[in-house]
């Protein structure tokens, strides 16, 4: 992208402004010239949007000078012809096409980009900012990776035969993963994000499930007698029929009609006894859990609650790396503040050069001049010092809420565990009550069974004393032998229930170990970094390249295990970005910032704040702006200098523009 000519009329400090700009330029002047207004001018010329508006372009109508009722921008792009875009109301006008949506969309087209590779390329250093799940989607983006559930599922299938997984627990994992996103939509890498997000949630319910179950079990006591349970239960059922053949068969030789249905009646009552003893206790263990419900969250609070668990883990995330980058802009402002005060003391004795071009240009400054830049450096560092002074404060309350942010995490975490142990408590209650109605089912089928033998028995006659005591002594045998059945049937119920609890827990442990290794392989950590992995080769190298003249081999850019960008300076450990300086994150995005443009096919650099580099660095950034000179269509550089303006080296392919209050003067 080369922009030929820029028109800026009414736009923030300048009234009225026309450039022909060249191959490489550089803007120069005092803090709050219009040095940025112009870089932001182009930038919503050809985006609607700029670091003064918000993402959508409103608030563009304060960019209005003050006073005047309208504000134009006027681009003429190589390739793409003219642009005009005004406020109030918003038009455009690119070539012969009229409307800010037709405009647009004819600007991106021509240049082969979107609107966020555009601003990144407008803006050295933005991409710095982005949280890392934004840096990795961005660069996803960029390469133009696309994906639907079908292609992720495909390639996970890959990564995890790569990863040793079974053939069969390849296509079983592969066939969840595809049933997390919907079918034939095809995104970029938020289809990654969504559905690494739903194996979350299901692993979490999952998680929670077994927990349960487990505690459940825990509290369940062990069935008394186990292998031989079976075995026991037909020997009685078998001992309790012989018994019965038996008194049947003294039946027969002497009617004891009496006698058995007395027996008859005894038994059903007791048995309705137990029936009733059981109803109960699962009364009494339905009065329990409804007492546990109250307390106990529901499902959709369960969910609320994890809600506000994960807001508040994220805002202590956010707290943190606050409290980091306000560290880190202290380190950095107590470092400007001594530099600053070294140059005071030094300007004095020192020949000062262009910061732009010091091979090429001596400024030579009268003590006058000198004292005015001594002065300009006093209230840099008395504003230095109050910026200090603010971001201690702020760090102060950041702390302060990081800290009541931690407290309300613990708290709400201390009520989980409440409630957790309340539910696991409701899930062995409602075991108990499902054994007891399993006995009760026995209870009642056999009530019924000697209700009908009741039923069935004929009119009372006379019988021996004999044969009556033997049948007595025969019922009470059986009445002994169900009392034994009857508790066996209780220890295999509970066996039971023990058994298809064991077996759903051992189901849930499966389903846990699929979701973390789908956790793992939708992560950054997983089938995503293999993913990149080789196209941030390419970039990384470009980025190190770069890196490595514009620093003189001191930084180098790497990969972190998260797929984080990581910097190692001066041989030191490899930091996060937003950990270094101000200066050291200038050098290093401008170098990100080259690379993304190259990748988006821009061939075009636009550096602001250059200032922040010291004389050394400057020099560097001149250099290997002249020696890559070839390799880009356009460069902008927006500097600020003392009060002596610098001269045009007579480079060609070079311009120096002076601006000044809103007004710019090519030198």
């Amino acid at each position: 992208m080369k922009i030929k000519t820029l028109t800026v009329e009414n736009f923030r400090n300048h009234k009225q402004t026309y450039l022909k700009l060249d191959k490489i330029n550089f803007f120069v002047g005092h803090n709050n010239a219009g040095k940025s207004s112009l870089l932001a001018a182009i930038e919503w010329g050809l985006t609607g949007k700029c670091g003064w508006t918000d993402k959508g372009g409103r608030g563009a109508v304060d960019l209005v000078r003050q006073g005047e009722k309208q504000a134009a921008v006027a681009l003429e792009v190589e390739g793409l012809g003219g642009i005009v875009r005004t406020m109030p109301p918003h038009t455009l006008r690119v070539g012969k096409i009229m409307g800010a949506v037709e405009g647009q969309a004819a600007i991106l087209n021509q240049l082969a980009t979107d609107e966020e590779k555009l601003h990144l390329s407008l803006n050295a250093g933005v991409f710095l900012t982005l949280p890392q799940a934004e840096q990795r989607n961005f660069l996803f983006n960029a390469y133009g990776l696309s994906f639907t559930s079908n292609i992720v599922s495909k390639q996970l299938a890959a990564w995890l035969k790569e990863k040793g997984q079974p053939a069969e627990r390849v296509e079983v994992l592969a066939n969840k993963a595809r049933t997390y996103y919907p079918a034939n939509i095809t995104g970029g890498p938020e289809v990654l994000d969504v559905m690494e997000k739903r194996a979350k949630e299901l692993r979490r319910d999952l998680k929670r499930d077994k927990q349960k179950l487990e505690a459940a079990l825990a509290e369940m006591e062990e069935p008394g007698m186990k292998a031989d349970l079976p075995e026991r239960v037909n020997d009685l059922k078998v001992h309790i029929n012989q018994l019965r053949s038996k008194r049947d068969e003294y039946l027969r030789l002497n009617d004891n009609t009496p006698i058995r249905r007395q027996t008859l009646q005894q038994k059903i009552v007791s048995l309705e006894a137990r029936l009733k003893d059981n109803q109960d206790k699962i009364s009494a263990l339905t009065k329990q859990i409804e007492e546990l419900s109250v307390s106990t969250v529901t499902t959709e609070s369960e969910h609320e609650t994890e809600q506000l668990e994960d807001g508040l883990i994220e805002k202590i995330n956010y707290l943190s790396d606050e409290a980091a980058s306000l560290k880190s802009r202290d380190q950095s402002i107590s470092g400007r503040m001594k530099t600053i005060s070294e140059a005071g003391q030094a300007l004095g004795s020192r020949i000062r050069r262009c910061p732009l071009a010091p091979e090429h240009i001596e400024c030579a400054m009268s003590n006058q001049q000198v004292e005015a830049i001594i002065a300009q450096l006093k209230a840099e560092y008395q504003a230095a010092k109050d910026e200090l002074t603010q971001i201690k404060t702020n760090l102060k309350n950041v702390q302060d809420e990081l800290d009541l942010a931690s407290q309300e995490l613990r708290q709400l975490r201390v009520k989980q565990q409440q409630g957790q142990e309340k539910s696991r408590q409701v899930v062995a209650l409602k075991s108990q009550i499902e054994t007891l109605q399993v006995l009760n089912n026995q209870l009642d089928t056999d009530r019924d069974a000697l209700a009908k033998e009741l039923a069935e028995l004929p009119e009372a006659q006379t019988h021996s004393t004999n044969l009556n005591n033997e049948i007595q002594a025969l019922d009470q045998q059986i009445a002994n032998a169900e009392e034994q059945l009857y508790q066996a049937g209780e220890l295999a119920a509970l066996a039971k229930r023990r058994e298809e609890m064991k077996q759903d827990l051992a189901t849930l442990t499966t389903e846990v170990a699929d979701m973390e290794i789908l956790v793992r392989a939708l992560g950054p950590d997983g089938m995503r970094k293999t993913m990149l992995a080789g196209l941030l080769d390419n970039f990384l190298g470009r980025v190190n390249d770069r890196l490595n003249r514009l620093t003189e081999g001191s930084y180098q850019l790497a990969l972190g295990e998260n797929m984080e960008l990581l910097c190692r300076a001066n041989g030191g450990p490899l930091l996060q970005l937003k950990l270094l300086s101000k200066s050291e994150q200038l050098r290093v995005g401008i170098t990100i910032q080259e690379a993304l443009s190259n990748v988006a096919g821009l061939s075009f650099l636009a550096i602001d704040e250059a200032d922040m580099l010291d004389q050394e660095n400057r020099d560097l950034l001149t250099g290997w702006l002249l020696d890559l000179a070839e390799e880009y269509e356009q460069v902008l550089v927006f500097t600020t200098v003392g009060d002596v303006p610098p001269e045009n080296p007579g480079i060609e392919g070079v311009k120096v523009f002076w601006v000044e209050e809103g007004k710019v003067k090519e030198l």
